[in-house]
Formats: C-alpha cells, sequence, structure tokens
C-alpha cells in the first residue's frame, strides 16, 4: 500500500498545479486524503463507464486527467448523471485527483509526449509561464529520464509547444503520420495538403486558443484535439494548417503512459489505465460506421 498523500505529492510534483490555466479545477478533487492506497485507475474523464470500472475493480483511487465535475454543479443527487457518478463513488471510498491542464503543461506533460511521438527537435512552449523545470518535475514519474536534467533544468515551463519536424514534409504527408501514430481512420485538417511543414506546434484537446499563439512564433502547422468553426476560419486567415485528429486521441493515451509511470514507480500498487473508456466519437468510412480505435485507416 501507499499512503494517498505520498502519491499525490509525486502527481504534484510532477505536475505543478500552478502550471493550470486559472478557469481549471485541479488537484484532489474527492475521497480521503489520509487513506492508504492499493489500486489505482487512471482516465481520460469519469463517466458512468470509467466510474463503475473502478468500483467493480475496487480502486482506490482515479487519477482522470479532466477534473470531475468538469463544470460547477448546484445539485448532486441520482436524478442527475454527475450525481448518480459521484454517489456511486462515495459509496466505493474512490477517490479522485485531476491534473488536466497542470498534466499538459507539465516538463513530461501530455504536449511534450505529442512532440516527443513526432521527433521534433527545439522543443519550447508556446506561451512560457512563470515556473521553471526542476529535478523533481523531470525526474518524478518519468523514471530512466536524468539523462536529460543537465539540459534542461531551468528551462521555461508554459502551455503548448513548438518544435522542428526531423523533416519537413507536406501536409498530406503529416497527416498519414497523424492517422498511424494516434490510431485514427479520419483526421480533419485546415490548409494545403501539398504545404511543405517545417515548424510544429501543439496544442492537445480543445486548443484552439493557441492559433494567435501558434501564429506568433512561426508555426506551419498546428496539431490539437479539436477546434471551433471560427477557429478554423482565423487558422485559415493566417495561412496556417491545422490537424485536428480528437480530443481523445490528443489525450487519452498520455494516461496511458501515466499509469505505467506509476507503476514504475510504485511497485506495490496496482495501476491501470481504465480498459473501459472509449472515444464518444465514431468515424463514417464510406458507408460503414468504424469505431474511433478500430483498425481501419482512411486513406488521406
Amino acid at each position: 500500500m501507499v499512503a494517498c498523500n505520498e502519491l499525490t505529492a509525486a502527481l504534484r510534483a510532477a505536475c505543478p498545479l500552478p502550471l493550470a490555466e486559472e478557469w481549471d479545477n485541479v488537484g484532489f478533487l474527492l475521497g480521503r486524503t489520509e487513506k492508504d492506497v492499493r489500486r489505482v485507475m487512471t482516465c481520460l474523464t469519469v463517466t458512468t463507464e470509467t466510474a463503475a470500472e473502478a468500483v467493480d475493480e475496487e480502486a482506490d483511487l482515479i487519477i482522470s486527467h479532466h477534473p470531475f465535475p468538469f463544470r460547477a454543479e448546484k445539485r448532486w443527487t441520482s436524478e442527475t448523471p454527475t450525481g448518480s457518478i459521484l454517489l456511486s463513488l462515495v459509496q466505493g471510498d474512490v477517490a479522485v485527483f485531476s491534473p488536466h491542464t497542470a498534466h499538459d503543461s507539465a516538463f513530461w506533460g501530455v504536449n511534450r509526449q505529442l512532440a516527443d511521438l513526432f521527433g521534433l527537435a527545439d522543443v519550447k512552449p508556446l506561451s512560457e509561464g512563470n515556473l521553471t523545470a526542476s529535478p523533481s518535475m523531470i525526474q518524478g514519474i518519468a523514471p530512466g529520464k536524468a539523462h536529460i536534467l543537465k539540459g534542461e533544468v531551468g528551462l521555461p515551463l508554459g502551455s503548448g509547444r513548438i518544435g522542428t519536424l526531423p523533416a519537413a514534409m507536406p501536409l498530406g504527408a503529416f497527416l498519414r503520420e497523424v492517422s498511424e501514430k494516434l490510431r485514427q481512420p479520419t483526421v480533419p485538417y485546415v490548409g494545403d495538403p501539398d504545404r511543405v511543414l517545417t515548424r510544429l506546434a501543439i496544442g492537445c484537446g480543445a486548443a484552439d486558443d493557441f492559433i494567435a499563439d501558434a501564429a506568433r512564433v512561426g508555426a506551419d502547422a498546428l496539431l490539437l484535439g479539436e477546434a471551433r468553426f471560427h477557429g478554423a476560419l482565423l487558422a485559415q486567415e493566417y495561412g496556417m494548417a491545422l490537424v485536428l485528429p480528437g480530443h481523445y486521441a490528443t489525450e487519452r493515451f498520455a494516461m496511458e503512459t501515466l499509469a505505467g509511470r506509476l507503476a514504475t514507480l510504485f511497485p506495490a500498487l496496482t495501476v491501470w489505465a481504465s480498459r473501459r473508456e472509449c472515444d464518444p466519437l465514431c468515424f463514417r468510412t464510406g458507408t460503414s460506421a468504424v469505431p474511433a480505435e478500430g483498425d481501419t485507416k482512411t486513406p488521406l
């Protein structure tokens, strides 16, 4: 067993809560902080399905990327989905910790992992914050990464990421790479498929607020989970491509990574990424509906 406070302290060291956006609700959100923890489940979002899995599997703690609840509620009753979920977690003594945008912007956070996935070099935040990288942030939940300490300690942290692709490539070729690496059958985009990309900006999830920042630092394209219609138009006005593989695809993988890192750091724990969670969006290719996590790929 591991003390809950010890586990959440490690999460706070790796994902400092001051990195979170001002509007966000992060940290220990539900449960007894003094409890001992044996079983931990990570997930992207606390839903009816993931909450039921946590209760059925006797999880002591859920580490959910998105806060629960995501928005403030005035009533907590069994007559609402959020109320029903809350009551089931309380009855099962399941606690909830949510790092959300602190995890997005952390040194080894979601945006950095996406940058590494696509081999970006000279990676920097799109928008710098007030924190700099410390040894505890770098080593905390990323065992085996100490070799980069010397060059990274003291560098600024912040929202989003910008870096250089390992080789210049047309947008169309990059779309195929995104489809393969993020396991998405279709990848909506804005821009000319023949445009050559060199500088790529990244913002996981719903990050079209980063469009102006990405244009300001000279990004050829911005990869993000999703964008609103007027965000897509704004990118078009800036002459910058958008790559939109989906909110789930740009964040869920990081909760699987987090489960593995916590299992290594705390071998006394049983840690797993939710096995019932899936993307609520499905994709249609031709005349047949294809689940978002399916193996079918759409030619781009």
